[in-house]
């Protein structure tokens, strides 16, 4: 390798780690860019008519800045101050179910008070409209009359007054059910992390020789200021972060680059 001539041609990933126990935090590895920036203040000292005869050079500083071309749960839970969860959790299922014979089946069973685990069930006019001018039937958890249903969490039927709500019309319920899966909580408590870094990018020198590079942040501390956003185009994860010096073991630097075969 030639290290007087040599181009980075890819960020190729980015991992980071907890501080304190070394465990594996988040795996950036789908960056469409990244820029290390540096930053120094230079402050001319002045002699006679003003002329500068010296400078007064400090606060350097270094701040990462990127994207990743897909979301990040790891980075989400660093920037959020967040740690990622398994479990059961209740969330807030949409349900369009269609009627037959003063029947329907949701496809989740609806959890919460007996006898109102839905609440309020919306049906489909002639127009394809829900809530203008759709009709709403109340659950009850005796036999239903008109404009009433009631529902069984056992088999997750839903039965109809008969003949309120004719064959084939769809109706739609919102309901709270329970899903296993994972969880990042927003805590207004809690803030973003500092992780130690390691940015592996690919390298090329002036004689068309590819090796391996990697920087080293032993602290950088990231940003809790972030937009998630989506629409035509897929949803991706900005990130930014700010390399700090390692006060415990007095260690002033703000990254190390290893270049390797």
């Amino acid at each position: 390798m030639n290290i007087d001539k040599f181009t980075i041609t890819s960020f190729d990933q980015i991992i980071g780690f907890d501080r304190s126990n070394g465990s594996l935090d988040m795996i950036l590895d789908e960056l469409s860019d990244f820029t290390l920036s540096h930053e120094e203040e230079k402050v001319d000292i002045t002699g006679k008519g003003g002329r500068a005869i010296s400078s007064l050079k400090k606060n350097k500083k270094v701040t990462g800045k990127g994207t990743n071309g897909m979301l990040s749960g790891g980075a989400l839970a660093a920037m959020l101050g967040a740690e990622i969860e398994d479990g059961e959790y209740t969330i807030r299922y949409t349900d369009p179910v269609v009627v037959s014979g003063n029947k329907g089946v949701t496809k989740e069973t609806a959890v919460g008070t007996a006898g109102n685990e839905i609440g309020m069930i919306y049906v489909r006019n002639a127009g394809s409209a829900y809530i203008s001018g759709g009709k709403k039937l109340t659950q009850t958890s005796a036999e239903p009359t008109a404009g009433e249903f009631s529902y069984d969490p056992e088999t997750k039927t839903l039965t109809f007054y008969e003949g309120d709500v004719a064959d084939g019309t769809e109706v739609i319920a919102f309901y709270d059910a329970k899903v296993t899966g994972k969880k990042i909580s927003n805590d207004s408590d809690k803030y973003s992390k500092t992780l130690s870094l390691f940015i592996d990018v690919t390298c090329q020198d002036g004689c068309d020789n590819l090796f391996h590079g990697q920087f080293i942040i032993d602290r950088a501390d990231f940003t809790g200021t972030f937009d998630i956003a989506g629409g035509s185009d897929p949803a991706t994860q900005g990130f930014e972060f700010t390399s700090l010096p390692n006060l415990c073991t007095g260690r002033s630097d703000l990254w190390d680059f290893v270049i390797f075969d």
